[in-house]
């Protein structure tokens, strides 16, 4: 059982409706994301990528609508912080067109980050995928 799995399994009913991803469709997301995916992840895409994650209600973060994502974090991240870059990144959410959550590059650690339209800066959310999702769930639970 691999760490996301295992973060799920103490919040079942985050999994009630949520539809996984076939591995053709997983790799269809990491050909857009232009890098291979965390193991984190890929193993979340596989349980919920295909919606229905209550803890998630409300965000892009399925597919298909997950495809061409990280086109509209590049804008919002060259508008507000030109010289960013998100090569090497996964971006895997977006909230109303102007927020975006993205994983760092492996080498850096792959934390998590969020950029904003009306914000400038890069800030770093949690360490990394997992926690991300660890968090959010104790978030809806409470």
């Amino acid at each position: 059982m691999g760490t996301m799995a295992r973060i799920l399994n103490a919040y079942p009913e985050a999994l009630q409706g949520a539809v996984g991803l076939t591995p053709e469709q997983i790799t269809l997301i990491e050909q857009d994301q232009e890098v291979a995916l965390p193991e984190d992840y890929r193993e979340f895409l596989a349980l919920a990528g295909g919606g229905g994650f209550r803890a998630l209600r409300g965000e892009t973060y399925a597919f298909p609508e997950l495809l061409g994502i990280k086109k509209y974090a590049r804008e919002i991240l060259e508008e507000s912080n030109p010289g960013e870059s998100l090569d090497g990144c996964v971006v895997f959410m977006g909230h109303q067109g102007y927020i975006y959550y993205f994983i760092g590059p492996a080498e850096k650690g792959g934390k998590t980050y969020e950029i904003a339209e009306d914000t400038e800066g890069v800030f770093e959310i949690a360490a990394s995928f997992s926690a991300f999702i660890r968090g959010m769930l104790q978030e809806s639970s409470s």
